[in-house]
């Protein structure tokens, strides 16, 4: 499945449907936690810097308005691990998106996270149709002449979407309460620790089966934050490298669950943060992460897309 095809699965591109949305879930109750309103978008390399300055100052301002933090993450290439693909294919895709952006064969990919206090400081912040009106100006698509690269008039299309985070983690404990996940987002491991590497695993299950899936998944996060290798190196394993199988253990991790279903189906984004694309391919390798993987797996009827993330800009 094509990766923006699988992301429309649960797609609201642009929110002229929030009040639509809304109302379908006005029965069930909107979250009274924190939300992330997250975006993923495709941007011209003449636009990027442009745009990140536009996005940095919207941030700011944003922090009257509820916001606990942005991050602006660049999608660097894709996990072979989390396919089950034999051994030997590990990391091979690791940086191949990245190296298509640089040599002018893809656009930039970029996943934003917008992490507000409660889902109603999110709505009145006015934050959808800012980056509607506004951010969508520098996603013109461009084209190669010999003089340069060419703006277009047309646009490239993006995707957003509202999140709640039902658990979290650090290397610290766990986090379930509203309050601790309001702490938790508000971030900082990304400033005190550069350079560290995302994962974003994109799947979708039956709707019905949401509770069963989270217990699961609850387990799943849990076990990526206590296991590394080799065991005789405690607490905290060894680096991974593509020619062995040790790793540390994940530095956070999240798993944040679409605040809307589609129709039947839910949609969900496993987000965590590693110090090496090394540490979270050969974490896939563990038998006792695969144990915990298995019964996840068995309730995802789309996925998992796992790319990699490298940090382009971080505000709180």
């Amino acid at each position: 499945m094509n990766r923006r095809d699988f992301l429309a699965v649960s797609a609201v591109v642009g929110f002229g449907s929030l009040t639509q949305l809304q109302a379908a879930q006005t029965a069930k109750q909107l979250p009274k936690g924190p939300v992330t309103l997250y975006y993923e978008i495709r941007v011209a390399k003449p636009e990027v810097k442009a745009l990140q300055t536009v996005l940095e100052n919207q941030a700011k301002a944003l922090k009257a308005k509820g916001l606990l933090s942005f991050t602006m993450k660049q999608m660097v290439g894709d996990s072979t691990m989390v396919k089950n693909y034999p051994e030997r294919y590990k990391g091979m895709l690791a940086s191949a998106y990245k190296d298509g952006s640089n040599e002018g064969t893809l656009p930039y990919f970029y996943a934003l996270f917008f992490r507000f206090d409660a889902y109603d400081k999110m709505v009145s912040s006015g934050m959808t149709a800012w980056f509607a009106s506004e951010a969508s100006n520098y996603l013109h698509a461009y084209k190669p002449t010999p003089s340069g690269a060419q703006k277009l008039p047309l646009k490239m299309a993006y995707y957003e979407g509202v999140f709640e985070t039902v658990v979290a983690g650090d290397m610290h404990k766990i986090y379930r309460t509203d309050s601790e996940i309001r702490q938790f987002l508000k971030g900082g491991t990304e400033k005190s620790m550069p350079g560290l590497i995302t994962v974003e695993n994109h799947v979708t299950i039956n709707d019905a089966t949401l509770p069963m899936f989270e217990e699961k998944v609850s387990n799943l996060l849990k076990t990526a934050q206590n296991t590394y290798q080799p065991a005789s190196a405690k607490e905290n394993g060894l680096p991974g490298s593509a020619d062995n199988r040790d790793y540390r253990r994940a530095v956070t991790t999240e798993i944040l669950r679409n605040v809307f279903a589609n129709g039947a189906e839910r949609n969900y984004i496993m987000h965590g943060t590693w110090e090496s694309v090394w540490d979270h391919e050969n974490s896939h390798l563990d038998p006792r992460f695969k144990m915990a993987a298995g019964p996840v797996g068995a309730l995802v009827i789309a996925g998992p897309v796992e790319p990699f993330y490298e940090t382009a800009l971080f505000v709180n």
